[in-house]
């Protein structure tokens, strides 16, 4: 037998008995990262949504993404992350877009907790039910905030007239000090100027209120407390959403 004939009839037998994968398979299971669905507030999922994953909170969940994906026609999406805590939340742009600041008629949504903990190998699931953006610019929660809940505060948000103060936040921290970043914060309010603000049980916290998302308020802005020293700060009993009354808020004076 001739030598190259002899050579395609070695390797068509060694063929026979080598297994050789092409490639790894299409599934998620042998995969680290974030699956799940975006729906909207009547269940039904949503198309071209944007899942975005941060490593910490330096830029309220705002700005370019660590990670991010798109969801499917089916709602579905997959971030493929290296084992960490990641930061999430969803958005859905009515113009299609992936970037740029929520407009009225956009939705948006984070998770029941932040962060979002991936092991190696493994894919956590995680799923978002998103919310419309009534009036400003709904506020990205740090590190630890609630989105949903059993305990915490309820009530409304009024002007100085009385009237619903659309577009606000309510506020809760954990001492008087209204100076920093708020250690829980509720999602912006509609056109009722109600909230809820989930924090954990157990523990006084001094409820504010105001229509920016951070930094230090300027002369001008809404601006409110609940009260002053013991009356402005709520203890949280768990389970129960204590209703706190009214916030009024005012322009603020430095």
């Amino acid at each position: 037998m001739k030598p190259f004939l002899y050579s395609l009839l070695m390797l068509a037998t060694l063929a026979g008995c080598i297994s050789v994968p092409l490639s790894a398979p299409d599934n998620h299971a042998v995969q680290t990262g974030i699956s799940g669905m975006v729906k909207d507030h009547t269940g039904k999922p949503v198309a071209g949504a944007w899942v975005y994953a941060y490593r910490n909170t330096s830029t309220s969940l705002r700005g370019p993404a660590d990670f991010g994906a798109r969801t499917d026609h089916g709602g579905h999406f997959f971030i493929d992350l290296v084992d960490g805590r990641y930061y999430l939340v969803a958005r859905w742009r009515r113009d299609g877009g992936e970037a740029g600041p929520p407009q009225v008629g956009d939705s948006w949504a984070l998770p029941k907790r932040n962060p979002v903990v991936v092991v190696p190998r493994q894919v956590s699931s995680v799923d978002f039910v998103l919310q419309g953006v009534k009036a400003g610019q709904p506020i990205i929660m740090r590190s630890g905030s609630l989105a949903r809940g059993k305990t915490g505060f309820t009530g409304q948000l009024v002007d100085m007239a009385g009237n619903p103060q659309v577009g606000g936040f309510a506020l809760a921290y954990t001492n008087d000090d209204f100076r920093r970043m708020p250690d829980y914060t509720s999602s912006v309010v509609g056109s009722d100027g109600r909230f809820q603000l989930f924090v954990p049980a157990g523990s006084r916290y001094c409820l504010a209120a105001r229509t920016r998302t951070r930094g230090q308020p300027i002369a001008g802005e809404p601006y409110g407390l609940l009260g002053r020293g013991k009356a402005g700060c709520p203890l949280a009993v768990k389970d129960r959403l204590i209703d706190v009354g009214t916030i009024r808020l005012q322009p603020y004076q430095r």
